[in-house]
């Protein structure tokens, strides 16, 4: 009989040898995740804490080893929120100190008090009353997180730990199920990786007793280094689809973007099963041999199959506590109806639980249509599915019988049709508005022969994949499947797989250098948490008008969101317009904006006190831009326009002109045809030698959001304008009663005309008045080597067949290898004072010549 590794019965030897090569494993694992930056910092340093207490877990007697576990995850609770290198380094003050370990004190006493009431000795009914009063009063605080801030950090993950979690251990603690005790209650509920991770897997009680150690612990461990290693790849593969996929309706151009997108949308769901496979690969270090918590759900061939394979825990929950009892009640009705009502009821509560869900994530309840309407559908899917399948007879043979090629044929069909049904269902769920939807179905075209290649490829991939591996079932979670049921396990062919693979994904980013700029560009890009194309679009668009839903989905897990009030002084200096502007600033502000005082001057820039006529002598520029250019986020000496001025009139040395001065007329999220008519309304009056008009890769997605908004607001476009915008309007099929994302996606084939129009318009309104027109391209701060070079390219190109001079700032941030020193903050990706200052210090040795100013000392004027 075959001995395994770890088994007790095998040579010390080879023990000691399987177990240092999973230690080894796990610390490859753990730099991995600190390597490409999966998830967060706490996670990071969780997983190496982990790694310490599991070699401590491992080598105390079996004994110990639970209630190690159960200390071991409290006290992660306080490790990783605190900073011990700075307190040790008598950095942090003891009331800062003692205000960091408040929260984590709150949550361990609500928790072991849940536990407590659980266990009174009073009627079990009563015990879920009392249960239910406290719940109901964490949810009001939950609710009204402001009413104790020092506590508002804890309602999540509480909320993760004991919401549905509390609901399977009064349900095993009734039936006894399973054994109980102080230990095992505090090891089920406060979990190590739980502190991290708000969206957890749904852990059944009696399976995380069940199978603790209940196997040779080298195959527990090995399985979990492999899991670990698998949930890695599926986060890698999440960001690889999140920065790649075309997610952005408003770009949508053929029948690909839109399979492109719907598919897309559906393999961001990598992130949550990326997470499970850490997590349960996580405890399988501490002995706990779980099931997995997803199964090929990707290749599932029915809609019952799909139901089964994807959140495996939560499908067991939700069968467990609903589905059967449910089930039994009504099955004197006969078995069909009261698997079709039991079906209802599951997925009623399904959808209510996940709004529940939601409402301890987000602080309030998800009652959308969207939501709605995915489990309905889901629901009646399934239903019918799981009724055809009962009332469908199966043949029986005594021996097991070879499935044919017709029989795999047949299940990659139907593994096609699911994952076409599910990626348009999850389409559905995951659309932001009805008007989403409307714009996905207005970009479909006739197909072209390479578009219709490559989508007949694709479902003859899914088709072909369903046939290998949409047999292998993973039906249950709870106790663990048999040994005969599981797949054979080969310890070190496993070793071999994750070592090599952690090795190549740690050596990937050395390696990528010799890839060219886009290998090494994208491997970068998988290294950081950004956002991508579609996110950055919707923060752009949705910004100035209270919709920052791409902010909130993105960090939805993270505790990164912006503080309280740090976007209201945006309210107080843009105002809003009637005419084809559609806003300015308003003058003499103060206020606070994104963290910085900020004020505007009587003219309404965001600016120094300049007076309206030139004074004698004088060189003035008026500076065109957007929210960077107006200095969102930085001090109003600190924005990049200002730092220029002053080194202008500081290298200056001549008497002709005494003086330089540049006018910021920048309104936030203005488009090109905003700047080209403010310097038309505003900009001329001030009898400006030069124009700075500021460009950016992004200003596509300010064109047809601005031209958007005019049109279905129906203002009244400027004569200069008018023919040519209502031509392009003509064409395009845009009238002012079509949603806006529709107008923008069918503007999006026009801009290379609207972008050369406003150039040409630009130099030619300029030259009439013996104004020098001057563009200025300015890199966005985010690393994003697609939107620049896409966007620099189709900006760049027009303004030099015109004959435009342009000042390309693309240098100043290069050398930049975290773009993230540059933001103001984590959740506002403006240009910090930092990126202002290397803005200025590119920008000045570019202008200085134009104007006759020598560019000497350059870098003593940069201090």
């Amino acid at each position: 009989m075959a001995v395994a590794p770890g088994d007790s019965r095998g040579p010390i030897g080879a023990r000691r040898l399987a177990f240092v090569a999973i230690a080894v494993q796990f610390g490859l694992i753990t730099l991995l995740v600190q390597h490409w930056k999966l998830e967060n910092l706490t996670f990071a340093r969780l997983l190496q804490l982990a790694f310490i207490g599991f070699i401590v877990h491992h080598l105390l007697p079996l004994r110990f080893r639970l209630p190690f576990f159960a200390l071991f995850s409290l006290a992660s609770i306080f490790i990783v929120s605190v900073p011990w290198l700075g307190v040790l380094a008598g950095k942090v003050p003891l009331l800062d100190l003692l205000g960091r370990l408040v929260p984590g004190a709150a949550l361990v006493g609500i928790g072991l008090v849940l536990i407590g009431v659980c266990h009174l000795p009073i009627p079990f009914a009563a015990r879920i009353l009392v249960l239910a009063a406290i719940g109901g009063s964490l949810a009001v605080l939950r609710a009204n997180a402001q009413w104790v801030p020092a506590l508002s950090d804890i309602w999540i993950i509480l909320g993760s730990m004991f919401v549905f979690r509390i609901m399977v251990y009064l349900y095993d603690l009734k039936h006894r199920t399973a054994p109980f005790g102080f230990w095992r209650s505090v090891a089920y509920f406060f979990m190590v990786p739980n502190v991290c991770f708000p969206l957890f897997p749904l852990v059944d009680y009696k399976t995380f007793n069940a199978t603790y150690y209940n196997e040779d612990w080298s195959r527990i461990y090995q399985t979990g280094v492999h899991w670990m290693y698998r949930g890695i790849f599926h986060l890698l593969l999440y960001r690889l689809v999140y920065q790649l996929a075309p997610l952005d309706v408003a770009n949508l151009s053929s029948n690909l973007d839109v399979a492109g997108f719907m598919v897309g949308t559906y393999l961001l769901y990598l992130r949550v099963s990326g997470q499970f496979h850490l997590i349960v690969g996580l405890l399988h270090m501490f002995g706990f041999n779980l099931p997995e918590t997803h199964h090929l759900y990707l290749l599932a061939s029915s809609f019952t199959d799909f139901w089964r394979r994807i959140n495996i825990y939560w499908k067991d929950f939700i069968m467990k506590l609903f589905f059967y009892p449910s089930f039994f009640a009504l099955r004197k009705r006969g078995p069909l109806k009261a698997m079709a009502l039991a079906t209802l009821v599951t997925f009623f509560l399904t959808w209510l639980l996940h709004s529940w869900q939601w409402f301890w994530i987000r602080g309030s309840f998800l009652f959308t249509w969207q939501d709605i309407s995915f489990w309905a559908i889901l629901a009646g899917l399934v239903l019918v599915n799981a009724l055809y399948e009962a009332t469908t007879p199966r043949k029986r043979t005594l021996a097991a019988s070879r499935v044919g090629l017709g029989a795999r044929a047949l299940t990659g069909l139907q593994t096609l049709g699911t994952f076409l049904a599910i990626c348009a269902l999850w389409t559905l769920w995951s659309a932001q508005s009805a008007e989403e939807l409307q714009a996905l179905t207005d970009a479909l075209t006739a197909p072209s022969t390479r578009d219709l290649a490559i989508l007949v490829g694709g479902m003859l991939t899914i088709v072909v994949s369903g046939m290998i591996w949409g047999r292998s079932g993973r039906d249950s979670s709870e106790g663990g499947a048999t040994k005969a049921a599981r797949a054979p396990f080969n310890f070190w062919r496993s070793v071999a797989t994750v070592s090599v693979g952690t090795a190549c994904l740690l050596a990937l980013p050395a390696l990528s250098v010799h890839g060219g700029r886009h290998v090494e560009h994208l491997v970068a890009t998988l290294r950081g948490e950004q956002l991508n194309v579609r996110d950055m679009a919707q923060q752009r668009r949705g910004y100035y008008e209270e919709l920052d839903e791409a902010q909130v989905n993105h960090r939805r897990w993270r505790n990164t969101a912006a503080p309280k009030g740090w976007h209201d002084g945006r309210a107080a200096i843009l105002r809003e317009r009637s005419d084809f502007l559609m806003s300015e600033n308003a003058p003499s502000v103060s206020t606070i904006l994104s963290g910085a005082p900020a004020t505007t001057n009587p003219l309404g820039m965001r600016d120094r006190l300049y007076d309206p006529d030139k004074p004698p002598g004088t060189y003035r520029l008026v500076l065109l831009g957007a929210s960077h250019e107006l200095g969102t986020g930085v001090k109003d000496d600190e924005t990049f326009e200002n730092l220029v001025e002053d080194r202008l009139n500081r290298e200056n040395r001549s008497a002709t002109p005494a003086k330089y001065e540049i006018l910021n007329l920048s309104v936030a999220a203005s488009s090109l045809f905003q700047k080209q008519q403010r310097l038309e309304q505003v900009g001329f009056e001030l009898k400006p030698d030069a124009v700075l008009f500021c460009i950016y890769a992004v200003d596509r997605e300010f064109v047809v959001g601005h031209l958007a908004k005019a049109f279905r607001a129906g203002v009244e476009i400027p004569p200069g304008y008018r023919e040519f915008l209502t031509d392009i309007a003509r064409r395009a099929g845009i009238h002012g009663s079509l949603p806006k994302l529709v107008i923008q996606r069918r503007l999006q084939p026009f801009m290379p005309e609207l972008i050369e129009w406003v150039f040409h318009r630009f130099k030619t309104e300029c030259e009439a008045r013996g104004v020098r027109p001057i563009l200025i391209y300015r890199p966005t701060p985010t690393d994003n080597l697609d939107l620049e070079s896409t966007g620099r390219r189709e900006l760049l190109g027009p303004a030099a067949a015109i004959g435009l001079t342009v000042i390309d700032l693309s240098p100043a941030f290069e050398g930049i290898e975290d773009r993230r020193s540059i933001y103001l903050a984590e959740w506002d990706e403006h240009t910090n004072a930092r990126g202002h200052r290397l803005l200025a210090d590119t920008l000045y040795p570019q202008l200085a010549p134009l104007l006759g100013v020598g560019t000497s000392g350059i870098e003593a004027g940069a201090q």
